[in-house]
């Protein structure tokens, strides 16, 4: 698109390509170089310099060894306006630079395009300089300028090397006259220089007699008035001290605006703080009131709660249930000590604290079980299953009663033979499970679906409670489909029998059993630690363990008619001995002396 001889002026005024860069010039080399491949003829480089924000102070002065720092940073720039030129002159197209002094750099690029009529632009548009398929304008000075700028200007918005938009332009909207004084050898006080109308107005760039300039290299546009604008070469120095004064003045005036918007802004946030302190005062008399009435009630009430958690259960399991806080909770759990929490389980984690100079057990819930045990717990109430003592909604916890000899797990893993579980107890704790499996199946269909001595929990004297029971509801139902059922509560039932009768882990028990019986070595099996085991009832034990877990549901067992009577026979046969040990010191009969003549 080079312009030949025979151009008009105006021709060569559309002809001429301006090229937008900035300070990084390895940043704009690439917009540069796009636009040397794609276009020939006259260029021109544009920038914008945003000029330092001085102190505009009447102490302010540089001596003779220093130079303002605004002169310094034009040189700066000037230095790198001159790296482009060079890279133009390196491909032997013609160029010159032109920029603008302002903060904005959008503005200061759609200043430009209306002081030079410029109809062919190209710029940078992403701010990042990363160049992707499909990628539209991100840079804000591009969007701004793509939306400002005089409508006849072509522009060409480039990534990386690569063009990812174009606005075309309408020279339809395009005005410029050229007036006799501009062309060669016309004379008068405007001689060489050429009037551009745009929408914003007129501005005047300097031009010589060979070639039509949009203005001169030497003269700086800075941000003042359109009608202060001065042209010509006689003019520059004139123009700089005006410019100057001007950019002081200027800046005096915004640091005065500035200084009145903070003034401003301190009386708003002043009279905002009185607004909220006043405020706070109230909400803080407000708050001791409250903490005055509660300490009040708690007091008044704590008797009554103390006494109330005490009471038994009804004959049909509707006892007093509490109501705590997430506060008292906190305090009881001494704000959840680690090292009072008692376990981490599926269904959330269990603290040991203190209720009221109670022991209890508080289990933080998660939500998704919360609602569920509360509503099964509240309505089971037996003698073997874990007692409910009260709730939090607040911090979906459930208090039960303190079981200070922990669960059967930690019994039947302890490695302190000193207290160890004799056989007698491990039969009723046995009877104790039966019972309590078959009061949540014959009473409320509950299948507790987790049955394993990790859940069993025993109190001061070795009774053994339920806790962590009805996942779901269900009928009698085969375990080999996957699904929980009461058949598969009795085949967890027979797994806890195997590890009281043998005290090892669950891994293969049937099979260990199964092979002793089969042998006739029953008692190579059998745990030591729980004293000597009577071979009849060891023996018939281990049997109903194996029947509660044959493979097929229908062989096992039913708990009512068929497992509890052999427990509590075994049962009462254990008390019968353990009241019937004495001493051989002791006399078996009363001295007559101690019996009533009457009888």
């Amino acid at each position: 698109m080079e312009v030949s001889d025979g151009q008009s002026p105006a021709e060569e005024v559309n002809n001429r390509v301006y090229v937008a860069v900035g300070r990084d010039v390895r940043e704009s080399k690439s917009t540069l170089s796009w636009a040397l491949e794609n276009f020939g003829g006259d260029f021109r480089i544009i920038h914008v310099h945003q000029p330092r924000q001085l102190n505009p102070s009447p102490r302010l002065s540089y001596g003779s060894g220093s130079r303002n720092p605004q002169e310094l940073a034009r040189q700066e720039m000037e230095s790198i306006l001159d790296e482009y030129i060079h890279m133009c002159i390196q491909a032997e197209v013609p160029a010159q630079k032109r920029y603008v002094e302002t903060q904005d750099i959008g503005k200061g690029i759609v200043e430009l395009i209306e002081h030079h009529a410029i109809t062919k632009l190209v710029m940078g548009a992403a701010a990042n300089r990363r160049y992707f398929e499909g990628m539209q304008l991100t840079s804000t000075k591009a969007k701004f300028v793509n939306q400002h700028a005089h409508s006849s200007c072509h522009i060409w918005f480039v990534c990386n090397g690569h063009q990812i938009y174009s606005r075309e332009g309408d020279l339809n909207t395009f005005d410029m006259d050229i007036t006799p004084s501009v062309l060669p050898g016309s004379s008068g006080v405007e001689s060489g220089l050429q009037n551009v109308r745009s929408p914003l107005g007129s501005v005047h760039s300097g031009s010589n007699s060979s070639e039509v300039e949009d203005d001169l290299s030497s003269v700086r546009y800075e941000r003042v008035e359109r009608s202060n604008y001065i042209s010509g070469p006689n003019s520059l120095r004139e123009y700089e001290g005006y410019s100057q004064n001007q950019s002081y003045t200027g800046m005096l005036k915004a640091l005065e605006d500035i200084y009145n918007e903070q003034l401003r802004v301190r009386k708003d946030l002043e009279e905002s703080l009185v607004i909220e302190k006043e405020a706070f005062e109230e909400l803080r008399n407000r708050h001791q009131e409250l903490e005055m009435l509660y300490e009040d009630a708690l007091e008044a009430n704590s008797e009554l709660l103390a006494n109330r958690m005490s009471e038994p259960s009804g004959p049909h399991g509707q006892g007093f249930v509490s109501e705590f806080s997430w506060y008292e909770l906190e305090e009881a759990t001494d704000s959840f000590n680690r090292s009072l929490k008692i376990e981490e389980g599926e269904y959330g984690s269990t603290y040991k604290g203190s209720l009221h100079h109670t022991q209890v057990a508080i289990k933080m819930m998660r939500p998704c079980y919360y609602h569920q045990e509360v509503q099964l717990v509240t309505k089971s109430r037996h003698p073997n299953l874990v007692t409910l003592i009260g709730v939090s909604p607040d911090a979906t916890a459930l208090i039960y009663e303190y079981l200070p000899n922990g669960s059967l797990e930690d019994q039947l893993s302890t490695r302190d033979t000193s207290n160890h579980l004799s056989w007698q107890t491990r039969i009723r704790i046995c009877a104790d499970i039966c019972a309590a499996l078959m009061f949540l199946h014959s009473c409320y269909g509950i299948v507790h679906g987790d049955l394993k001595p990790g859940n069993i929990l025993l109190d001061s004297n070795f009774a053994a409670k339920v806790t962590n029971f009805g996942l779901r509801s269900a009928p009698s139902h085969s375990p080999t489909t996957g699904e929980l059922s009461f058949a598969s509560d009795v085949y967890s039932f027979g797994n806890v029998l195997l590890r009281l009768v043998t005290g090892r882990s669950a891994l293969n028990l049937d099979e260990v059993m199964q092979n002793a019986l089969d042998v006739g070595n029953l008692s190579a099996v059998l745990d030591p630690t729980a004293g000597h085991w009577p071979f009849e009832q060891a023996t018939e034990l281990a049997h109903l363990a194996l029947s509660c877990r044959d493979i097929d549901s229908d062989n096992r067992p039913d708990l009512g008619s068929q497992v509890w009577p052999v427990l509590e026979r075994m049962r009462t046969h254990c008390e019968a001995s353990l009241s019937g040990q004495s001493s051989p010191e002791e006399p078996s009969q009363p001295p007559p002396h101690f019996i009533c003549p009457i009888s």
